[in-house]
């Protein structure tokens, strides 16, 4: 039974085969990192595209071919499903900044304000929101367009979880009681940074 593989978008990238990191190739990262951001299957074409806009077609489809091949040596290529056509990151693959949006869209809900914070959900959202920005550092404009919505998607959460000292907390454990503390450091921190 091969080990799972997890993705890190957020801060620095990595790949992880279990507790292994895997090291990719600049161009297979840029491609895993591309078909992780849109979550669902990509044309080829369009790929190419993103990855190498200066590129002529013929060249750019030889140049992700290229790079897919790269991924075979290091054992990676289980990280993408492929077809003729289409691209996606594999649904076995972790990735953190999925786990961060989710997450973050489950605490935002409809924009109505969660009448409960539980202190597990809380424990598992804080180190995703301080794990660092998407991609940081990468200049192409399709990190950078998602880093941005990204960036707002953060913050919306930690004025979230800023507000709202009248919030409910249900089934506090005392292991959980360290993402209270944690969630009072966070309102803290939110507050005292508004403050001129």
């Amino acid at each position: 039974m091969s080990e799972e593989f997890s993705l890190n978008l957020l801060g620095q990238f990595a790949v992880h085969r279990g507790e292994q990191p895997v090291e990719l190739p600049p161009a297979c990262q840029r491609l895993i990192a591309l078909v992780a951001l849109k979550r669902r299957p990509v044309h080829r074409l369009w790929v190419c595209a993103m990855l190498w806009p200066h590129a002529q077609t013929r060249r750019a489809v030889a140049t992700l071919r290229s790079t897919m091949w790269r991924l075979r040596p290091v054992g990676a290529d289980p990280l993408l499903d492929v077809d003729p056509q289409y691209i996606e990151l594999a649904p076995s693959v972790s990735v953190d900044w999925h786990a961060a949006v989710d997450q973050i869209g489950q605490l935002l809900g409809d924009g109505e304000p969660a009448p409960v914070v539980d202190p597990q959900f809380v424990a598992e959202l804080l180190p995703l929101l301080r794990a660092g920005e998407l991609l940081d550092g990468w200049p192409e404009p399709w990190a950078a367009s998602e880093r941005q919505r990204y960036r707002a998607m953060r913050k919306a959460a930690r004025d979230e979880l800023g507000h709202g000292t009248e919030k409910q907390v249900t089934n506090c454990s005392s292991g959980s009681m360290r993402s209270l503390h944690t969630l009072h450091s966070v309102r803290k921190t939110t507050k005292d940074s508004r403050e001129p």
